[in-house]
């Protein structure tokens, strides 16, 4: 399986703090079957991450990994703040992407104006870049306004869920909003969003154990989530065809607004 979004790499943002919190993070990656995980560090106002630093701790961790002999390739990459982004040119977007690739992670609005986002993300989709929203079931934004989410998804954007959303570890209107994602096909990616080996720690597996209850069916599916489309957005290649929307067990709700409906 391949992670597109991780906090790995230690001491450049709120991932580990210490160089062994790394190692045994990707020891707990290669345990639950992944073979590549994106160093995506935050590129913000808090935490301004220049990609030269991501490049060489990305180098150096790579080399660690294989002197002791774990078997995880550790590509660049960046979680892209909205308000950095018009600082960037487009030599900068391209070191940030992920994989060297033309795809960006663009972490999702935590403000729950953010009138510019659509702008921002046209803006890059016309740069020649795919855009991947990181974690858009936690943004209030999205949570408040579900239908300009779907108006992104529609005119090209992808959905990366965290898997600890899936699991509840976010609360539970962050779930029940994961669920209802995933019901209407604007899921595209599941991820760890890891930073650390206890708190926030790897593991993608457990996100679709946690919501086998509400959509039955939904761990099938875990190989298009987590290994195909993320090799196609690292490839530069279409994503392959998506698997049936899957179904809430005793029926279906979708999320409008602030409020919630059956159909």
């Amino acid at each position: 399986m391949i992670d597109l979004h991780s906090h790995i790499l230690a001491r450049l943002d709120d991932g580990p703090d210490a160089y062994e919190t790394s190692l045994a993070m990707a020891a707990a990656w290669v345990q639950e079957g992944f073979t590549t995980v994106a160093a995506t560090p935050h590129v913000n106002l808090r935490y301004d991450v220049a990609a030269p630093t991501i490049a060489e701790a990305v180098r150096s961790l790579n080399a660690e990994l294989a002197n002791r002999g774990i078997s995880l390739s550790v590509v660049p990459g960046g979680e892209l703040g909205l308000e950095r982004l018009p600082d960037l040119g487009d030599e900068d977007l391209r070191r940030f992407a992920l994989g060297g690739g033309s795809c960006l992670l663009v972490e999702s609005p935590f403000d729950s104006n953010a009138t510019y986002l659509e702008e921002a993300v046209f803006d890059l989709q016309l740069r020649g870049f795919r855009v991947l929203l990181a974690h858009p079931e936690r943004s209030p934004l999205f949570q408040h306004d579900a239908d300009r989410l779907r108006r992104l998804v529609h005119n090209g954007a992808l959905c990366s869920v965290t898997a600890g959303s899936m699991a509840g570890r976010f609360g539970e209107r962050v779930r029940e909003f994961t669920v209802s994602l995933f019901e209407q096909g604007l899921v595209h990616n599941v991820a760890s969003d890891a930073h650390d080996e206890a708190r926030r720690p790897p593991g993608v597996r457990g996100g679709f154990v946690g919501l086998e209850s509400d959509l039955p069916g939904l761990g099938d599916q875990i190989d298009w989530f987590a290994n195909a489309v993320p090799a196609a957005l690292l490839e530069g290649r279409p994503l392959p065809s998506a698997p049936p929307n899957p179904t809430r067990r005793g029926g279906r709700w979708r999320l409008v607004g602030r409020h919630r409906s059956r159909r």
